[in-house]
């Protein structure tokens, strides 16, 4: 029986992208109102369907449908955001250099320019916010970029849905055929073709980190290499200092629990990782983490694949380290479900073994004891680039923290105090970013206002005359 959503061949690549180059050179040259009224009319689509796809997308990813509804409102806010970018132009920053004939020094005026046709490859734990009519795509369309999407195999009758939103919208508007379109591969061949194909100018994933590593070398390996906005892996390690778990033991665990628990642990930016310093007794906070897990309700994960993929990883951490804590003995019937485990290790182990150190996606994180401050420096030093990093503590171990925050701001994008990292709030000032390997380069952003920065680059034009409206 042939599949609703047989895999793109390679002619159907080739005239995907065509048709994006053709009608890149029409769509930058829009006005910035034009795009801004394209891409609000997105927004009203799918406000206008609010129900059906959140209905879909729970079907396809059992996210539940508050969560959903709370991605969508997201969605929505941050395509209006886009169009802003679009209407004001602001996304131009424009700098001019008056010419100076004395000194023989010509006119220079710089502006950003779109790179061209943008392939995303969305993330299966965000259906709406990052895939389809993501921040990925509003962002590439708001500053005059075509765009292919490659749908999510685990979700795609949302992406389908989604895709015709949009397509009723370009419709609308009279936006060019070409300018978004949206193409199926389960098979990771399509992906690689996508990707290394000639009129692809740039490329946003968000996904796995070795999904992630495999795209970047072919990408490398291309004739003419191109930008690959890459968001993978990340630990997300968190410090707890001994003068904040004698504060606040009870409140701390289960604020840490919550954390790694939500949605089920398939967050970008779960805390994969939690430090203590042993100069103190800490079996009321293991007692707390206990109870906290305990009382953690099992929630099932998004698809087979990633359920088998977490337990696979599980099997090994199973095998190397005692556990802390679980709520595996709960006797909820659940489909895929998502059991909260809590390994223990030493500082030792953690530094020498750096297969433990990598992500697991789902409701498991390390819990860390540091003999000394050295020993958790050694810690710091080991640590692999991740999206976010905590610092927990209190103002009289400011001394120690001030110590620690240049170590961890080398190795993250986003610095927490006395907080946990899971929801980002989209904004001006957001980064969801950091060194390798949570991301291919850290200097940019994939949620908020300035993740738009991935697609343009600078153009400098000299001694052109003054233009005229």
């Amino acid at each position: 029986m042939p599949t609703l959503f047989p895999d793109a061949s390679h002619q159907e690549i080739n005239q995907a992208l065509f048709l994006a180059g053709q009608a890149f050179h029409k769509f930058r040259k829009f006005s910035g109102s034009k795009r801004a009224e394209f891409l609000n009319q997105i927004g009203k689509e799918i406000e206008k369907n609010r129900l059906v796809i959140i209905s879909i997308a729970n079907n396809e990813t059992s996210l539940g449908k508050s969560r959903l509804e709370i991605e969508l409102i997201r969605t929505v806010a941050e395509i209006k955001v886009f169009a802003k970018v679009a209407k004001t132009d602001e996304w131009l920053r424009p700098s001019c250099q008056d010419a100076h004939f004395q000194e023989s020094r010509p006119k220079l005026v710089k502006e950003s320019i779109p790179l061209g046709p943008v392939v995303v490859i969305g993330a299966c734990n965000f259906p709406l916010a990052i895939s389809v009519v993501g921040t990925d795509t509003a962002s590439a369309l708001s500053v005059g970029c075509t765009v292919v999407v490659k749908a999510h195999p685990a979700h795609p009758r949302t992406c389908q849905f989604l895709a015709d939103l949009v397509k009723v919208a370009m419709k609308k508007c009279e936006i060019p055929l070409g300018t978004f379109q949206l193409i199926y591969g389960e098979n990771h061949a399509v992906t690689q073709n996508l990707v290394a194909h000639p009129n692809v100018s740039c490329i946003a994933f968000t996904g796995s980190l070795r999904g992630g590593s495999a795209l970047s070398k072919i990408v490398s390996q291309r004739e003419t290499p191109i930008p690959f906005h890459a968001e993978m892996g990340s630990l997300n390690p968190v410090i707890a200092l001994p003068h904040k778990i004698e504060q606040d033991s009870a409140t701390l665990a289960q604020n840490y629990i919550q954390a790694v628990n939500l949605f089920a642990g398939q967050m970008c930016t779960k805390p994969g990782a939690f430090f203590i310093l042993n100069s103190s007794d800490h079996s009321s906070l293991r007692q707390y983490i206990k109870e906290a897990v305990k009382q953690q309700k099992i929630l099932p994960m998004l698809s087979r694949d990633i359920y088998e993929n977490y337990e696979k990883g599980i099997s090994f951490l199973k095998k190397a380290l005692p556990l802390l804590s679980t709520n595996e003995s709960n006797q909820d019937r659940i489909k895929n479900p998502a059991y909260c485990r809590i390994f223990e290790l030493n500082a030792v182990q953690f530094i020498q073994n750096p297969e433990l150190r990598t992500e697991a996606f789902g409701p498991a994180s390390l819990f860390i004891e540091c003999k000394n401050e050295e020993e958790l420096f050694n810690c710091i030093e080991s640590f692999q680039g991740s999206l976010t990093g905590s610092i927990h503590c209190t103002k009289e171990e400011e001394a120690l923290c001030q110590k620690i925050i240049p170590m961890l701001e080398s190795k993250v994008g986003r610095l927490l105090w006395n907080g946990f990292p899971p929801g980002v709030t989209p904004g001006t000032a957001t980064h969801h970013g950091g060194p390798w390997p949570a991301t291919t380069d850290s200097r940019y952003t994939s949620i908020g206002k300035e993740a738009y920065q991935r697609f343009v680059r600078p153009l400098c034009k000299q001694g052109f005359p003054e233009t005229r409206d």
